[in-house]
């Protein structure tokens, strides 16, 4: 009776953390959606000058996400042992290296290297010009970005995970406000158009900085960073940070690049333009579907940092397969969605029979292993809030880089099943990374470690 007591009322912990970084996530992702749909109106170009320019920014802020995590995880340590002075100097030291990377690295690079990644990329004039304006605002202000990412991974250490999404709604109302009047210059603001998009995001971003410094240094907040702190530099802190962080953001890398790998694939194909086109949306639709499995990692990753900061290891274990076991639940039903309702998410987006065809082959192989990548990713959480990052990076890169790419040329290609060849490679490799990150997890060697 003790013991499903303790299951239950991890489970109701868990679940309170997970929810808010489910709509976190989507609030990110429709900071991205506002700017794409605000600059609709004015053509095509701007549109296209934007989804390229937001793909370059994710490649270059990577160091961000290895940041932020590492920070997460060493916050979740000292929050469970109840270290508050410690919470707050892990806290501040984080903040002041995101904010130096950003001023150093993130910015001049970016500056530099971006309209050269546009005309890599194939951007006609119209578009190098435009993304040109909007990077050049956006890499100005990343330090703005880079510190809400900051102090959502602390919140998410602390499990204060709805401070985050509130923080977020109020980011997103006054990015939409701010591009509706740089956009189209209502009143006595000048029209900007694309850069105007631009400009409207990093002073949203701007005004909810202060709100998360105030967050960080608030008594009423359980972190209260301190300048000091942050400006002492301490060499084995910063690397226990990357350490933690690094392959979680190293694996975004690895992520994207198959992606584009399975495109190449998908462009050997007879049907190329349409095949290409039922991907890209498939996808697009599989990472709104993937955020369950996201929210839960992080979750894990929080909850069992947190109880192995307590020094229960039995606590830590329950919170990983807890997290694990809502995830592959609630994927479950989205599993069903998409088993019994493809033709009709594909119809949403186009009209062409084919594409639809191909849509809906994909989405009824994807769907039976859905739970299954849903349970990886929240066990993958588990092994990094346990100190262990290495054992998920690797795995979830073995099946991104050998079974999607590999095993998909060859079931489309000399197997000759062409899509739906890739469809069924994409679903082997669900299996492929659940199945060791669930003997690691299993193994336990992740309770000896010490942060």
């Amino acid at each position: 009776m003790q013991l499903r007591d303790e299951v239950r009322r991890e489970a109701v912990l868990v679940w309170a953390v997970a929810w808010p970084i489910i709509l976190t996530n989507l609030l990110n992702v429709a900071v991205g959606l506002v700017d794409f749909k605000m600059v609709g109106g004015l053509g095509v170009g701007p549109i296209a000058a934007v989804g390229m320019s937001q793909q370059v920014m994710m490649f270059l802020m990577v160091v961000m996400i290895a940041i932020s995590g590492g920070s997460s995880v060493l916050v979740a340590h000292a929050h469970g042992a109840g270290d508050r002075e410690r919470v707050g100097e892990v806290a501040a030291k984080s903040m002041c290296l995101m904010l130096a990377t950003a001023v150093v690295l993130v910015t001049p690079v970016g500056l530099a290297v971006s309209g050269y990644i546009l005309q890599l990329l194939g951007a006609k004039p119209e578009v190098l010009r435009l993304g040109n304006q909007y990077l050049r605002i956006q890499f100005l202000g990343a330090v703005f970005t880079m510190f809400n990412i900051g102090v959502t991974g602390i919140l998410l250490g602390v499990g204060r995970t709805r401070i985050s999404l509130y923080l977020l709604v109020v980011v997103n109302l006054l990015n939409i406000g701010f591009n509706y009047l740089l956009i189209n210059g209502i009143g006595p603001f000048p029209r900007l158009g694309v850069a105007g998009a631009a400009l409207g995001t990093v002073m949203a971003r701007a005004l909810g900085s202060l709100a998360g410094l105030w967050i960080l240094t608030a008594p009423r907040f359980p972190i209260q960073a301190r300048l000091r702190h942050g400006l002492e530099f301490d060499l084995a802190s910063t690397r226990r940070i990357l350490y933690l962080g690094g392959p979680r953001s190293l694996q975004g890398v690895v992520r994207n690049f198959s992606r584009l790998m399975t495109i190449w694939v998908v462009n050997l194909l007879p049907n190329a333009t349409r095949a290409v086109s039922t991907y890209t949306v498939a996808m697009q639709i599989r990472m709104v579907s993937s955020f369950v499995g996201l929210a839960f990692m992080s979750a894990a990753m929080s909850r069992v940092g947190q109880n192995l900061g307590k020094g229960d290891r039995q606590a830590a274990e329950h919170s990983g397969w807890i997290s694990a076991g809502i995830a592959a639940g609630l994927m479950t039903l989205v599993a069903l969605v998409f088993l019994f309702c493809p033709r009709q998410i594909m119809g949403f987006f186009t009209d062409d029979p084919e594409v639809i065809e191909l849509g809906r082959v994909f989405f009824v192989t994807v769907a039976l292993t859905e739970p299954v990548m849903a349970f990886a990713f929240a066990l993958g959480g588990a092994l990094r809030g346990g100190g262990d990052p290495l054992s998920p990076f690797v795995y979830a890169s073995v099946s991104d880089l050998v079974v999607v790419i590999l095993a998909g040329y060859l079931l489309a290609i000399p197997c000759r099943l062409g899509f739906n060849g890739i469809a069924l490679a994409i679903a082997i490799s669900s299996l492929t990374r659940a199945i060791p990150t669930t003997w690691a997890f299993h193994r336990g060697r992740w309770k000896r470690n010490r942060l």
